[in-house]
């Protein structure tokens, strides 16, 4: 035991020294690491004078700036990036990502400021279930609890009327619909937006149910008796709707389970209208794209090319193509200067691969000084977002330019139209205005006959 305890004691002086020297080596390391921390961002503002300045812009503008703006974060990202790109807060990139989802949040429509003239209804949304259409005019509204309607004449008084009335409250609007007065109920609720539309001679149909999984093809108004047994009119109104094809309730899957029904009617001609889609994301554009174009069933085939900044490539690549299972005899695209992105890309590849000569494009007229102009949007090039790891903050910027397919073609800032693509010039059309009709869908038809 005294040998035990002997040693013990004297080895007690030379552990505490053993501690106390692991101690000292852990703060030491600890403020060479904070130095060299520190020392890094000394470091880097000068090897970065960009970010010694952006800094220094930063700190001056809090501490003395009279009239300091608590967004200036979005007001400084802003001013430097060009009309496509955009910085985000946290609170509005999740609003994004969810939007790219589908889930809105309203009465889901569209109106003129001046008239009030409805220009367009989303898919699936409290307004299309209540029976509201394209070219309504809404006159008056009649909030929750009140007897009598307060007519409305322009966008401000209407939105002084919708702003005393809450989420999930119904309320009712008279509405001027081609001449007879009609009265809705209707309450702005979440609804899970629908991007396809299909119209025959039988019906127009609509996608409708609570959620994207439930959706299903529903005859909603009558069909369009312009149509003869043979077409059919189908409406896509956004990239957006994220998901595989194969996944229900995507714009991809509505757009399969549009074609399907046109396929199982025994329909061959097309009218796909583009008008006013503003484009979306280049992995629905490869879904969607392959129902149409011509190329052999079962491949896989470039549908658009993205050029980056440092000469580095994205090659975009359809689904699997079955187009040839649809029958197509003819397909009349309707486009207008609402058409744009992914929306004229997918023009591209469908004219690109179209050794057959079944495509036609009807092109709707601009009003310029004066005179009319025939083209689509022009905006060829692709946004990339990146996210803020950190604070969840985005910033969405134009990082390359795009063409199309086959023929390399760029229509970025001219758009489709007839000068712009001399080699499908003779598939290009341009209709005389009349206000009176849908004068484009009226010249599809005039085509397909």
């Amino acid at each position: 035991m005294k040998d035990e305890k002997k040693v013990t004691e004297e080895n007690k002086p030379n552990k505490s020294a053993k501690i106390f020297k692991r101690i000292l080596i852990v703060v030491i390391s600890a403020i060479c690491l904070i130095g060299s921390f520190f020392a890094g961002f000394v470091l880097r503002d000068v090897s970065d004078p960009d970010m010694a300045s952006l800094k220094f812009i930063v700190e001056t503008y809090k501490k003395y700036y009279l009239e300091e703006s608590d967004d200036f974060v979005s007001i400084m990202g802003n001013s430097i990036i060009d009309r496509y790109s955009e910085y985000m807060t946290k609170e509005e990139y999740e609003a994004v990502v969810k939007g790219s989802a589908g889930r809105r949040k309203g009465i889901g429509i569209s109106y003129d400021k001046t008239t009030l003239r409805i220009s367009s209804v989303n898919g699936n949304s409290p307004a299309q279930k209540a029976g509201i259409k394209e070219g309504d005019v809404i006159r008056a509204v009649k909030k929750p609890g009140e007897e009598s309607f307060t007519e409305v004449g322009n966008s401000d008084e209407l939105s002084a009327v919708f702003s005393a009335i809450s989420d999930d409250e119904e309320f009712s609007l008279k509405l001027d619909s081609s001449g007879e007065e009609k009265i809705v109920t209707v309450a702005r609720a979440d609804y899970q937006e629908a991007y396809v539309f299909y119209k025959d001679n039988s019906g127009d149909y609509r996608f409708q149910g609570e959620s994207g999984k439930d959706m299903a093809l529903t005859s909603c108004f009558g069909g369009l008796t312009e149509l003869d047994e043979k077409t059919a009119y189908i409406r896509y109104s956004s990239f957006n709707g994220r998901g595989g094809s194969d996944e229900k309730g995507s714009s991809a899957w509505q757009m399969k389970t549009a074609l399907a029904k046109f396929k199982a009617d025994g329909r061959s001609k097309l009218i796909l209208d583009l008008r006013s889609n503003g484009g979306g994301y280049m992995d629905i554009l490869e879904n969607v794209a392959s129902h149409f174009i011509g190329a052999k069933n079962g491949t896989k085939n470039l549908i658009s090319k993205a050029v980056y900044k440092d000469g580095s490539e994205d090659r975009f690549v359809s689904s699997s193509v079955d187009y040839a299972d649809y029958g197509f005899e003819k397909i009349v695209i309707l486009a207008n200067s609402g058409t744009a992105s992914a929306s004229e890309a997918l023009i591209g590849a469908i004219l690109d691969y179209d050794a057959e000569k079944r495509v036609s494009v009807v092109l709707s007229a601009t009003e310029i000084n004066g005179g009319y102009v025939y083209r689509s949007y022009g905006k060829g090039i692709m946004q990339t977002t990146f996210r803020n790891p950190v604070l969840g903050d985005a910033i969405k910027l134009t990082t390359a330019k795009i063409y199309w397919p086959v023929s390399g073609v760029s229509i970025h800032g001219v758009g489709v139209a007839k000068s712009s693509l001399p080699a499908y010039a003779d598939r290009i059309y341009e209709p005389a205005v009349d206000k009176t009709v849908d004068y484009e869908l009226k010249e599809a038809v005039a085509l397909l006959r």
